[in-house]
């Protein structure tokens, strides 16, 4: 009867844990190249990203043709600085975590102590550019499962 309710408890227990993955999704019309150092932990997001592409609810799907990226070691650090172009209705994934929401602060932590450093630019501007301090503010909630930066066109 005890080994019932271990599994019982066990399988209760895991069946909670959700994986939740970072995206930065090119919501605009035209061509975006989007620039990030991600930090020396490595813990959320990669330096072997995945260009995904997205329907109207932000829904993924993985393109199965194969993209280069442009990765090259910061000379001062473990940090690595990944550059790619996204078209139009394409998502950059570029980490997860388990169980992770925006609204715990010790989880939100793990954005700002992984990414050094993001720019976005669209036709030689740059769109915006934020360090650790701030990346909080752009990351947004999709689903339990989705959490990922709109990058919309520029506001003139």
């Amino acid at each position: 009867m005890r080994k019932i309710i271990g599994l019982i408890l066990l399988l209760t227990l895991t069946s909670c844990s959700y994986n939740t993955d970072f995206y930065i999704f090119n919501t605009t019309d035209k061509p975006i190249i989007v620039v990030y150092e991600s930090g020396p932990n490595g813990k959320a997001f990669v330096t072997d990203p995945r260009i995904v592409e997205f329907d109207s609810n932000f829904e993924t799907r993985e393109i199965k043709k194969a993209y280069e990226y442009k990765t090259e070691p910061k000379t001062d650090s473990k940090n690595k600085i990944i550059t790619c172009e996204l078209k139009s209705g394409q998502a950059l994934w570029i980490g997860h975590d388990l169980n992770f929401t925006l609204t715990n602060p010790n989880e939100a932590l793990i954005l700002k102590e992984n990414l050094v450093e993001l720019k976005v630019e669209q036709n030689g501007n740059q769109l915006f550019r934020v360090d650790d301090r701030y990346v909080i503010d752009f990351f947004e909630t999709i689903d339990i499962h989705t959490v990922g930066i709109k990058v919309k066109k520029a506001s003139r």
